[in-house]
């Protein structure tokens, strides 16, 4: 199984004013069929995006790509997206407003997905996108986001949490929480350690997009990496007219399951 997260930039390529010559208008025709080609060359049973775009458009995509889709509303404009393979049995979305909170936790993302990967095997995949400027709100996220998964896992052990942190694991905050849940970082385990995730030109170097497993998990990782091909990123200087799929990289993971 082959599973993918991707911060796609609200699929407006980077820089956007730069893209949008050659996309087009979101929703169009020219635009799908360059997301869909750019998705679709990954190759992965799971596809999961944050920074996602309006449910028509993500819902078009889905039928061009043939993929089952479940979608996270956000409070404020930044949706998820799960595009699977396997059947979506549920979906429960985490993000929600409070009437008293100019923002709320999970103001971007959050939300999880129990996929039917096979007629006795189900698997939850959790779609994370935490707050990316303040600290304290993170580790809000983070401690209600345990009580979620602590949640999920009573009812079935087999979970990816996987998204953009928005925070290197130095931080701790969720890092902390998935390893004490025994949960394994992909890249740490089998992809020779964690590797940009932000890193083409005009964008700062970072490490915040990452892949978790559970426990049962973990013994069938097989690979993992960061996908730096042509089209995803740029090595600066930027060439006039030269534009990137998103402002960040696919973090890839490969494991022998079901």
């Amino acid at each position: 199984m082959r599973i993918i997260t991707y911060n796609i930039y609200g699929m407006q390529g980077y820089p956007a004013e730069v893209a949008a010559t050659v996309l087009g208008p979101r929703g169009s025709e020219t635009h799908l069929a360059h997301y869909a080609r750019t998705l679709d060359g990954l190759a992965a049973d799971i596809i999961v995006l944050q920074e996602g775009v309006q449910q028509t458009v993500a819902r078009d995509l889905a039928r061009l790509l043939q993929r089952h889709l479940a979608t996270f509303v956000s409070p404020t404009a930044f949706p998820g997206h799960i595009l699977s393979r396997f059947p979506i049995l549920e979906s429960r979305t985490f993000s929600h407003v409070h009437a008293e909170e100019d923002v709320p936790p999970f103001s971007r993302n959050a939300g999880a997905a129990l996929l039917e990967v096979a007629e006795d095997r189900h698997l939850w995949i959790v779609d994370v996108h935490l707050h990316p400027g303040d600290i304290d709100m993170r580790q809000r996220e983070a401690d209600q986001l345990r009580g979620r998964l602590e949640g999920l896992l009573g009812e079935c052990a087999n979970a990816i949490v996987l998204g953009d942190f928005n925070c290197p694991v130095e931080e701790g905050g969720i890092h902390t929480h998935l390893v004490e849940l025994g949960f394994t970082n992909a890249m740490q385990a089998v992809g020779g350690g964690l590797q940009l995730t932000m890193n083409t030109a005009g964008i700062r170097d970072w490490i915040i997009d990452h892949i978790y497993v559970s426990p049962d998990m973990t013994p069938t990782l097989r690979e993992a990496t960061v996908i730096r091909d042509p089209g995803f990123r740029t090595d600066p200087p930027r060439p006039d007219g030269c534009w990137d799929h998103s402002d960040h990289l696919p973090v890839r993971a490969d494991l022998d399951w079901p």
